[in-house]
């Protein structure tokens, strides 16, 4: 009765697990040459393994998995058989059943039998995931226990072992890079630093000296769950209370190790794994704007921030220039480093279910989840996103108005994949203002597109409930039927190349103002909430293109009476030491960040319209960046200094 164990565990009325009421027939001639093997998240994850025999599948589970290195040898548990239904089974098994929990098939195929006795098994798989010589070995007399171990090399040659003797490279003591194009800026929070060892499932944390920390720290479980037969080794600190992972990074992945790769490949690589869960997550990284991530930094409490270089290896133990700490001279609050509250935030795909709502000018507007953190190195959350906008709104508005509105999303947080929207017709609220416009040939795949226009504070709080920190609007309006004006603004985009910043977007500034003068008309400047700034002025035209024409001749001008400052075309290679006059954002296919709005970086920064003896007095990055806290003490002090572009515009000479 071969299945009898089987049946016996198992209650039909309870459990979706294929329960046949009869034995297999005796198979006509050979034992079959099916295996199956499932990954089963019952109380501990394991892998069952089984092998189709005598009309039913012989079983084992594996607690992690099976090995692709031969020098690794696997506990494995032999179980019941089960009936050659359960090979296409996958499914939940109801809490208080025997084996509950989610079962998937994590591959299957055909095998080969090169010896089967009571006390040896030896296979070839022919699976996608699993392939090669298996040995299933019993250890002394007892029917249930065996050992699994590779019996041939790994299909991939250049393989590697999961290490475990590594030390975690050190960093520098020092001050900000300048210029800080190359880097890539992580914040330090104080924990106890750790290399996290994720193999077959389960995690083992690693102190600086290889040695196991006492504490298994076991709400880190569900990493290695997560993970499953994925094999890893992570750099990263333990904080927070209750105690989390932050990771900063990949050292090895899936027999390949990554410490020649540069760090942003290592951090792509990093990026495409499941690292984000209730008690672990990826640090984020910010690249460039390093003076930024430190001052929020200090604004926390939090005690350093980690420069490294983008294109710089991983060198186990090693001290070098690669790796720059920078202390903000801040310790972080006694038994709590600061960012507890973002290593416990629930995962995007758990996400908390609070809704909330505000009354907007007359209108009742959705805000889901107005606690989440948005800006984590800020703890800005989505009611600060819904309040800046508020707050800015009166000046904000008659920037946006008439402009169709391309949105850019983060529900994630900023630290987490964005997205622009356009076509908004299949969520937008019957009261949101939206115009149809013909996009022959747009990436969407439509041939037209429904843009919303935001010209009241409820449009305003609707954008913010969809974590749609940055407005872009191009530099045309529409009438109110909907078709096309003319440009009316005239655009210089001032994009620092490598080695430059906003100091020398500035200088440049004062060029292009002084050669529009010549021609009487007015230059208002505004940063762009990143690492430039942009020229504005208004402008009355006789045809589309007539705008980008001109800066472009203006941009052309000054590229050629300074071109050691000064370039004006878009080849990256061409911009090293030398700001870009993007001129083509006067393309009328093109946007520009709209004033006020606010922009994906580590801080809530925004597009902020600046003085003239601002711009002249600039000798600092960090003197022409404006958060939105600044906001409102700079609107009482100058209101809105871009009000000359809502006015009538200037002739543009041809």
């Amino acid at each position: 009765m071969p299945l009898e164990e089987y049946r016996r565990k198992r209650d039909r009325e309870r459990t979706p697990e294929p329960i046949p009421a009869a034995d297999p027939a005796p198979p006509a001639g050979g034992h079959g040459e099916l295996f199956v093997i499932q990954q089963h998240h019952a109380r501990s994850l394991h892998w069952d393994l089984r092998l189709e025999r005598d009309g039913v599948l012989a079983s084992w589970a594996v607690p992690k998995g099976l090995p692709e290195d031969p020098g690794t040898i696997r506990l494995a548990v032999r179980t019941e058989d089960h009936p050659m239904e359960y090979a296409d089974f996958s499914g939940e098994i109801p809490a208080g059943e025997y084996g509950a929990g989610r079962m998937t098939i994590w591959d299957r195929g055909r095998y080969d039998t090169v010896k089967w006795t009571e006390s040896e098994v030896q296979v070839v798989l022919h699976g996608s995931r699993a392939s090669g010589r298996y040995v299933l070995i019993r250890r002394g007399r007892a029917p249930k226990d065996w050992l699994l171990r590779r019996g041939d090399p790994p299909r991939n040659p250049d393989r590697r072992p999961l290490p475990r003797e590594l030390s975690p490279m050190l960093a520098t003591p020092g001050a900000l890079p300048e210029p800080d194009d190359g880097w890539c800026y992580e914040v330090r929070f104080g924990g106890t630093r750790v290399l996290a060892r994720v193999d077959g499932g389960r995690v083992e944390l690693l102190g600086p000296d290889g040695v196991p920390l006492p504490d298994r720290h076991p709400e880190l479980a569900g990493l290695g769950a997560t993970l499953g037969a994925t094999a890893v080794l992570l750099d990263g600190e333990i904080g927070g209370t209750p105690p989390g992972l932050w990771i900063s990074d990949l050292l090895h992945v899936d027999g390949r190790d990554t410490l020649e790769l540069p760090y942003r490949d290592r951090r792509a690589l990093a990026e495409s794994l499941p690292l984000t869960g209730p008690h672990w997550r990826l640090v984020p990284s910010y690249p460039g704007g390093g003076a930024a991530v430190v001052a929020a930094a200090t604004e926390q409490g939090l005690p350093a921030v980690l420069a490294k270089r983008a294109d710089s290896g991983y060198q186990p133990g090693q001290r070098g220039p690669d790796w720059i700490e920078i202390s903000t001279g801040a310790r972080p609050p006694a038994g709590d480093p600061a960012p507890a509250a973002a290593v416990v935030a629930p995962p995007s795909g758990s996400r908390s279910r609070t809704v909330s709502s505000v009354e907007v000018a007359g209108r009742r507007v959705r805000l889901a989840n107005p606690d989440k953190v948005i800006y984590p190195l800020t703890g800005f959350r989505k009611r600060d996103v819904l309040e800046h906008y508020l707050a800015v709104a009166e000046v904000m508005l008659p920037h946006l108005a008439g402009r169709p509105t391309t949105l850019r999303r983060w529900p994630d947080g900023v630290d987490a994949p964005s997205f622009f929207e356009k076509n908004v017709s299949r969520h937008v609220p019957s009261w949101v203002r939206t115009v149809r416009l013909d996009t022959p040939g747009s990436a969407v795949g439509s041939e037209a597109i429904d843009y919303p226009l935001i010209d009241d504070p409820a449009g305003l709080a609707w954008v913010a409930n969809l974590a749609a920190l940055e407005l872009h609007v191009p530099q045309w309006t529409v009438d109110s039927s909907g078709d096309r004006n003319d440009p009316n603004l005239l655009v210089f985009d001032l994009d620092p190349g490598e080695g430059t910043t906003i100091v020398e977007c500035a200088r440049v500034a004062e060029r292009v103002a002084a050669v529009l003068a010549e021609d009487g008309l007015p230059a208002y400047p505004r940063t762009s909430g990143g690492k430039g700034m942009q020229l504005y002025t208004p402008v009355q035209v006789a045809r589309p293109e007539q705008t980008g024409g001109y800066a472009k001749a203006v941009a052309e001008r000054l590229a050629g009476e300074d071109p050691a400052r000064v370039v004006a075309v878009m080849a990256k290679q061409r911009r090293r030491g030398r700001v870009f006059i993007d001129w083509s954002q006067n393309n009328p296919a093109k946007t520009t960040v709209a004033s006020y709005s606010l922009r994906g970086r580590a801080r809530p920064t925004v597009a902020t319209p600046l003085t003239w003896d601002e711009v002249r007095a600039c000798r600092r990055p960090e003197d022409l960046v404006f958060t939105a806290a600044d906001l409102p003490d700079r609107l009482a002090r100058h209101g809105d200094l871009l009000t000359p572009l809502l006015g009538d515009g200037h002739p543009l000479p041809s």
